[in-house]
């Protein structure tokens, strides 16, 4: 029911206001009509955008800007996916699986974790192409994530992307090595 004629079936029973459509009244009633559906499409909007299963704008953007950059190169399911898996980590979550998990949560899936307890230190070397700048934001969400006690050493394996443009080679010659497209960053 529109804001329109909520407000017509309310006055209607008073029998004091003409509320045909070519009145005066009729007119007024539809000014501030037309203001509060807008006010209650807003309104729903800013619900469905406060929770992440119904986000889909800045209710997603701004979660991601907390805690690092937007990952609007990513489909909106994926960055869901990785907000709520950020969400669920809580301050006991530090076994390998957990911290697994929280990987998922940064959107590395290309990923290997060696743990060294007798010397406090866990590695955690990472596969893919990230920017300098994702880069520096992974490793340092990876070294505040983990408990104080643990020396952290997060490494990137293969070349950056900027590394690899840096080799000026053409699609020709990229081409000609017959690689796999995962195998192309090691390159």
């Amino acid at each position: 029911m529109t804001a329109l004629e909520s407000m017509k079936e309310k006055l209607a029973p008073l029998g004091i206001y003409d509320l045909s459509d070519i009145s005066n009244i009729n007119n007024e009633l539809e000014t501030y009509a037309f203001a509060l559906d807008k006010h209650r499409e807003n309104i729903d909007k800013l619900l469905s955008e406060c929770f992440i299963s119904s986000a889909e704008d800045y209710g997603i953007t701004l979660r991601e800007k907390l805690v690092g950059d937007v990952k609007d190169f990513y489909s909106l399911s994926k960055r869901r996916e990785m907000l709520k898996i950020r969400n669920s980590f809580g301050e006991k979550d530090f076994t390998l699986d957990d911290i697994k998990k929280f990987l998922l949560g940064l959107g590395v899936n290309d990923y290997s974790i060696t743990e060294n307890c007798t010397n406090y230190n866990i590695s955690v070397c990472i596969g893919g192409s990230y920017s300098d700048s994702e880069s520096k934001w992974i490793k340092k969400q990876i070294e505040d994530i983990l408990p104080a006690h643990l020396e952290a050493y997060v490494y990137f394996g293969g070349k950056t992307w900027r590394e690899f443009e840096l080799q000026n080679r053409t699609f020709a010659q990229l081409d000609a090595l017959d690689l796999r497209w995962k195998d192309i960053h090691m390159q």
